[in-house]
């Protein structure tokens, strides 16, 4: 789940990086130590090549396109359907749209309470996952990557699936191959080619049923999180009190 570090050295010479590894590491925001172990063991992770990218103004997508892991990337851009889009609207936006709507005098008040912060936010791969699953795509996925049941459920929880599983979910989901690494965090809404204001724009066109029913699910997984974080409280506890 990284790509080749000989390709990654030869695609850094020909954006003009540095060639030592202590600069080189310092524009791709880790430690020498980390890059030097990832070019010893012979594969080098995403994230380096996209912070170089934003160190440079190099288009993340292109770059990522120019190793063999993901070589359709930038051919497979596409705008985001609707679901996708509202997918990343978090409770917070949505509740605030929806306390507007209601009373007018509302508006004005909490229009500083909108965040519409990028992702990873609260189960937004897993929102994006259910908005976009044509009702196997996890079960591809685990079978794709011999991922257990239990451990996919865990990554997408944490929305800690890895950018090829993301990218792979995108494409059984027949949706741009960027949408799952916006989701996650690993490309900007910006990079993942979003139109700027996308999930303002598709908020304030929901009909109010729509708009509560979005709330609705929200407020659902918040509770479900919570009852998680909960029940995990509860187990640490219960832990230390065994061992006194």
């Amino acid at each position: 789940m990284s790509v080749a570090a000989s390709a990654f050295k030869r695609w850094a010479v020909s954006v003009g990086l540095p060639e030592g590894t202590a600069p080189l590491a310092r524009m791709a925001g880790v430690n020498r130590t980390t890059l030097s172990a990832q070019l010893l063991r012979g594969r080098v992770r995403e994230s380096i090549v996209i912070e170089a990218c934003r160190s440079l103004g190099v288009s993340p997508v292109e770059a990522l396109s120019s190793f063999d892991e993901y070589d359709e990337l930038s051919a497979g851009v596409r705008p985001p359907l609707q679901v996708e889009v509202l997918s990343q609207v978090t409770l917070t936006d949505a509740m605030v749209e929806l306390l507007a709507r209601r009373e007018e005098g509302y508006g004005e008040l909490l229009r500083p309470a909108r965040q519409w912060q990028d992702p990873p936010q609260f189960d937004s791969v897993r929102n994006w996952l259910d908005a976009v699953d044509p009702g196997t795509i996890r079960q591809e996925l685990g079978d794709r990557f011999a991922i257990s049941p239990s451990n996919l459920a865990t990554a997408i929880t944490e929305n800690k699936l890895r950018p090829r599983q993301l990218v792979e979910a995108a494409r059984i989901a027949h949706t741009s191959l960027t949408s799952g690494l916006a989701a996650a965090g690993v490309l900007t809404l910006a990079e993942a080619g979003w139109p700027e204001g996308a999930r303002e724009h598709a908020l304030s066109r929901l009909r109010d049923v729509a708009l509560i029913e979005l709330v609705q699910a929200r407020l659902a997984g918040t509770h479900r999180g919570a009852r998680r974080r909960t029940a995990d409280q509860d187990a640490a506890r219960r832990i230390q009190d065994t061992l006194g």
